[in-house]
Parts: C-alpha cells; structure tokens; sequence
C-alpha cells in the first residue's frame, strides 16, 4: 500500500515523528499487560490447583492460537484497515481480561475459565501482533523502519519483561484481581491511543483506504485469500527456505527453553528467588539489540548482523550448557537475547517492504503459524534430552541453530540483499 506517512514539522524529516510516538507507547501498553498476564495467570492457576499438567493447560491455550487462527487473522489484515483492527482485538482482550477480573473478585474463577481467558486474548494477539509490525510503515518512511523497529522492540523489553513481571508480582500479593484489572487496563489504554491514530490517518493523504483496495480484498473468500496466503509463502522459493531457518532456530532455542528452570536450578544452584534475576540478563542483552541494532545495520551490513545474531544464538546456547557456573552461563543467555533482537530488527523489514502488501498479513500469518508450530516440538525433544542429562538441549539446541543458519546462510544473504533494496529505493511500495 503506498501511502504517505505522516509528518511532524516540528521534528523534521529524520526523527520518527509524534504520531510514530503515540503507535510506540500503545505498544509498550500492550506489552505491559501481556507481560502482567504472564505472570499473574500461572500464580492465580498454582491457587486453584497442584496439578502439574492443569497448570501446563495454560502453555496450550498459549500456542494455540498461533496454530489455529495466526492464518484467518492474516486474511483479516490484508482486507481491513490493520490499526482498525488493532484498536478492535485490543478491546476485545481488554473486555475478555475484565471479565476475568469480575470473576476473580467474585470467587467465580476456575482453571477454564483462565484457559479461555488466555486463548481470547493470545487470539487477539494474532491480530495486533504482525498488524504493529506491519503498520509502522505508514508511519515512517522507509529509511528509518530499522531504527522505528528498534524503538519498538526496546519498549517491548522494558515493558513486558523489566516492568511487568515484578508489578505484576507485587499487585498479586496484595490481591489477585489487581494485576488482572491492571491488564484489562493497559488493553484499553491502548486501544484508545490506536483509534486517534486511525483519526490521525484519516486526514492523511493516502493512495489506499484498506492493504487490498478493499472491495477486491472482500469478493474473495476466506479460504481462497487464506490459500493465497500459504500459496506465497509455499510457493516461493526464498520464503520457503526463510521460513525452514525459522523452524530450525525456533526448535534449537526452544529445547533449552524447555528445561531451563530446572538447569538453572539443579545444575547451576540459582535459588528460585533469582531464577527472576537470571532471565532478566536476557532482557537487558535485548535491550541492548534494540538500541544498537540500527547502527550495526549501517556499520556492519544488515547480512553481517543477521547471521552474526543467528550464530550467535547457538553459540551462546551451546555456552548456557557448558560453561561452569551461573554467573557465566547467566552472561551467555543475556548474549543470547542480544543477538536474538539484532537479527530480529534486522530481519523485520523483510515483511515490511518486500512482501507486496496485499499478502503481507497473510504471508505473516503463515509464516508466524509455522514457526510458533515448530515451538511445542523442540521444547518436547528439549524435555526427553533433559532425562538425559540437563545440559544436553542447550548444547543440541544451539548446534541445531547455528547448523541451520549456516546451511541457509545464502537465503540470509538475499533476504538481507532485498530488504536494502527496498529500503534505498524511495519508489517502493512501503
């Protein structure tokens, strides 16, 4: 869709702009309250039963809709207007969440009641997710969609894995309902700042009211637009082998991912109290990413920091199992999240600018609904390597992905080669 993003006189043509500002700050509302949930739905399950396998439900509801609905909320965003839709899904999980807080402060609460919670709103998240992603590009022009999607990914991090878990920690001590109503808060918030920018953009000049011309998007069916969608991603050659080292790193990081509270634990001695401490060390090498991810691109080359942050998260997987004490292996996974954000912001512009824009929300959902499928396989051989020993799927992960990024590194190369191109050339359909 070409469109003309809009402009901010005031801050002059190389800042990102006050409407930009407004998008970032109702995405880090929405991290903030998908953070919270994270944490306070487990802890409210754990009160209401000691069954392993219940409180598991909670990682099925979880990956679900990624499986089920990712592709049909791809079909939506390529024949809606995607900030309509992101303001829509955000009061609907806002509505879904304070339904749940209702039911808490009532004593109605139930384990399926929280599944279906969560399914709701991770369903909603298949819609505002790839339509933030895919959005920003109304909003800045396309030379500076590296350092807008640096912007929003260390909000991001701070958000939902600084912010959230410990307000969500310390709100849940004090009453249950506190942290859920506080992210039923946070969606709504964000919902009303989307809406004034879909105002925003109204009065803005556009070549293009909805990502399909509209009218031709809505003719065809479901199934066939959602054929479409996989038919491109299938279909095309460089997807198909994007998508495969998209798998094969989804699968390596999960096989630690797995095991990881028990490794950290039993083998290196953390204390539970500071298993918290140990994960935040990703959190801040993902902050770090975000901040300098913009100008390793320029320095360096977008190829370099993609396959530089692929490699880079085996190896430090690899490191998390073999190195001899959590201080190192703590500094290994921050690496890890650093090189996971790099290659992540480096890569995002694929979907942004090369994907033609009436396929980019559904090429997004299947591809997305790929890789999130991959995820439940990796973390199941991660958890039968772990009976092993539990060292053993952080050193197999991280050799599956640094193998997989080496194998495909010629598709990096040209998703990296178009994505500059798209970039340099100010006539492309951004």
């Amino acid at each position: 869709m070409a469109t003309t993003p809009p402009t901010d006189t005031s801050t002059g043509d190389r800042r990102l702009g006050a409407t930009f500002h407004r998008f970032w700050a109702a995405g880090t509302l929405t991290n903030l309250g998908d953070g919270m949930l994270a944490t306070a739905l487990p802890l409210i399950a754990a009160t209401l039963t000691h069954d392993p396998l219940a409180v598991s439900g909670l990682m099925v509801a979880r990956f679900l809709p990624w499986l089920l609905v990712a592709p049909f909320a791809g079909v939506l965003l390529d024949r809606v207007d995607r900030f309509r839709a992101m303001a829509v899904a955000n009061l609907v999980a806002a509505t879904a969440v304070g339904l749940l807080a209702v039911a808490i402060l009532t004593g109605h609460a139930s384990l399926w009641l929280l599944y279906a919670t969560l399914f709701t709103v991770i369903c909603c998240e298949t819609v505002t997710d790839p339509a933030s992603r895919l959005g920003v590009v109304r909003l800045v022009p396309p030379g500076l969609l590296d350092r807008a999607n640096g912007r929003l990914e260390g909000g991001r991090l701070v958000a939902q894995d600084f912010v959230a878990a410990p307000v969500a920690g310390v709100l849940f001590a004090v009453a249950a309902v506190l942290p859920v109503a506080g992210v039923a808060l946070s969606y709504a918030l964000c919902a009303v700042l989307v809406a004034t920018i879909v105002v925003i953009l109204r009065r803005t000049p556009q070549k293009e009211a909805t990502p399909d011309g509209g009218g031709q998007a809505l003719a065809r069916g479901v199934w066939t637009s959602l054929r479409e969608g996989f038919g491109h991603v299938f279909g095309d050659p460089l997807l198909r082998r994007l998508m495969l080292n998209n798998a094969g790193i989804m699968i390596g990081g999960q096989m630690g991912a797995a095991v990881l509270v028990l490794y950290v634990q039993h083998t290196l001695g953390v204390p539970p109290a500071l298993f918290g401490v140990f994960l935040a060390s990703s959190a801040v090498g993902g902050l770090l990413g975000s901040l300098w991810a913009p100008r390793l691109v320029v320095r360096i080359g977008r190829r370099a920091v993609m396959m530089g942050g692929y490699v880079g998260m085996g190896v430090c997987f690899v490191l998390v199992g073999v190195l001899p004490n959590a201080y190192a292996a703590a500094l290994a996974w921050g690496v890890s999240g650093l090189c996971m954000v790099v290659s992540n912001i480096a890569a995002s512009l694929f979907f942004q600018t090369v994907i033609p824009d009436h396929l980019r929300g559904r090429a997004s959902g299947a591809f997305r609904a790929i890789g999130w499928g991959t995820a439940p396989l990796g973390a199941l051989a991660g958890g039968l390597l772990g009976r092993i020993d539990l060292a053993l799927p952080f050193v197999v992960g991280g050799l599956v992905a640094v193998g997989t990024a080496l194998v495909l590194r010629r598709t990096v190369a040209e998703c990296a080669r178009l994505c500059d191109e798209a970039v340099a050339d100010p006539g492309h359909d951004a």
